[in-house]
């Protein structure tokens, strides 16, 4: 089966990545799927990208995909929490249903989560 996502952004999580010196910030973005969650990050194309697909703006890179309230707790278990990396911050809509059992895990990851309702 294929990992698909739609354009509807359920949250955003913000984080570092870098070595040395040399960090990052990249915004990630949390979208609804075939899934649980599909994480994201959303950039512009860069000039050569264009010239290969000139109708291709935005360039999609997968970050990770959650497939479901199982896959977390497995995570969780294996590696202690559902995140890698260096989290800055994240947001989550709570009009999306699935943002509640995200939130019950990235919690658990040790995680702070900035939660709001947006009715869309």
């Amino acid at each position: 089966m294929a990992l698909t996502y739609n354009g509807t952004t359920i949250g955003t999580i913000v984080i570092k990545q870098g070595y040395d010196d040399i960090e990052r910030k990249f915004t990630i973005q949390i979208r609804q799927g075939n899934c649980l969650a599909v994480l994201i990050h959303v950039r512009k194309s860069t000039p050569e990208e264009l010239e290969k697909h000139p109708n291709g703006r935005y360039f999609h890179i997968l970050y990770t995909f959650f497939g479901d309230e199982q896959h977390l707790k497995n995570m969780l278990k294996n590696e202690g929490t559902v995140l890698f990396d260096k989290v800055v911050s994240i947001k989550l809509n709570m009009f999306y249903k699935e943002n509640y059992t995200l939130l019950k895990y990235f919690v658990l990851s040790g995680f702070k989560v900035t939660c709001f309702y947006k009715k869309v």
